[in-house]
């Protein structure tokens, strides 16, 4: 495990707390449409974070690195991205099913997602043929279905 992955484990119980610090001016019963964007959005900012922090480490390297071709995409981002599109048609709907969230209820709902793109963080959907693929720090990968 690196330093970085290291760090970013310490991180999610202290992004928990301070969800649980801010819980009390979140929505005491939210529907489910917010939190489905919620978690999306908050597990897309997960890997946007850690993909700039990648490209900040890894300048030289990325610049040196050839890029292969690879018909795939990051489960990380579909998820996020699926997350979204989720929360949004129940936004759209009309239909609230809302449900009581405690203060802590923030706090667990911030460290599972967290927890969640930290356990995917290195897979992606191949296309040829259809499958779950480890690319450590997918980085250099041109991502394409072609």
């Amino acid at each position: 495990m690196t330093r970085a992955e290291r760090l970013e484990l310490a991180l999610i119980p202290l992004a928990a707390a301070a969800a649980w610090g801010v819980a009390a001016r979140l929505p005491d019963a939210p529907g489910l449409g917010d939190l489905l964007l919620a978690g999306a959005v908050l597990l897309l900012l997960q890997g946007l974070l850690r993909d700039l922090w990648l490209l900040w480490r890894r300048r030289a390297l990325a610049a040196e690195a050839q890029p292969r071709r690879m018909p795939c995409l990051c489960l990380e981002s579909a998820l996020g991205a699926t997350g979204v599109l989720a929360g949004l048609v129940f936004l759209g709907s009309g239909q609230a099913w809302r449900m009581a969230m405690p203060d802590w209820g923030w706090s667990l709902l911030v460290a599972v997602v967290l927890a969640l793109g930290f356990a995917i963080k290195d897979l992606v959907i191949a296309l040829r043929p259809l499958r779950l693929a480890r690319e450590a720090d997918h980085l250099n990968i041109v991502v394409g279905w072609r």
